[in-house]
């Protein structure tokens, strides 16, 4: 574990730089942080990241990894029988995510999940107001063994492909080249959180 750990409260703000809204993903250590941060948030998105379902998906695209998520407020269905009924909350984020991007020195420890095949990787997740970055959700959960896999699978296949140079270039002709939700909803690979 880190020796610098950040103590992270509802209500508090965060010390993480921001440029913009958005979501970000990062893999620290033995799991994952998606840090989400928008402007106006509605009651029905705060209630989305602390009950919801997350459902993710992983989409290679011109060698980049990319893990998008939706979050679902799910209500159970009316009458007997009736199945539950999920409504969006949070359309399809997409977030690049290669090792282009890493730090050399504080790299996942991808061996220890390669190694156990049932293996959970853990989310951490941060919903922020833009640009206050002031804490207001926080949810834990783990992904799919097979989603752990397939990720790790997919970032070590695609390392050589870009350099921390060239790696921004390519993420802007990426988005420049798909249309908004096209990326999320094109992933074959899928879990929801908790799976």
């Amino acid at each position: 574990m880190s020796d610098n750990l950040e103590i992270v409260q509802v209500g508090q703000p965060i010390d993480r730089p921001q440029e913009t809204e958005g979501a970000r993903l990062t893999w620290t250590e033995d799991h994952c942080e998606l840090m989400m941060s928008f402007a106006s948030l509605k009651a029905a998105e705060v209630r989305g990241v602390e009950q919801g379902v997350f459902e993710f998906g992983l989409n290679v695209v011109e060698q980049i990894p990319f893990v998008s998520f939706r979050i679902f407020q799910v209500s159970s269905g009316k009458g007997f029988g009736k199945p539950a009924i999920g409504k969006v909350v949070l359309p399809w984020q997409e977030c690049p995510f290669h090792l282009s991007r890493f730090d050399l020195d504080v790299m996942p420890h991808f061996d220890e999940f390669r190694a156990q095949t049932e293996a959970r990787l853990s989310m951490a997740v941060i919903l922020t107001d833009y640009p206050s970055l002031v804490v207001r959700a926080l949810r834990y959960f783990t992904l799919s063994p097979f989603f752990t896999q397939k990720l790790i699978d997919a970032l070590l296949e695609t390392a050589p492909a870009h350099t921390r140079e060239g790696y921004e270039a390519a993420v802007k002709r990426v988005f420049a080249q798909y249309p908004v939700n096209t990326i999320g909803d094109g992933a074959r690979v899928r879990c929801k959180s908790g799976d």
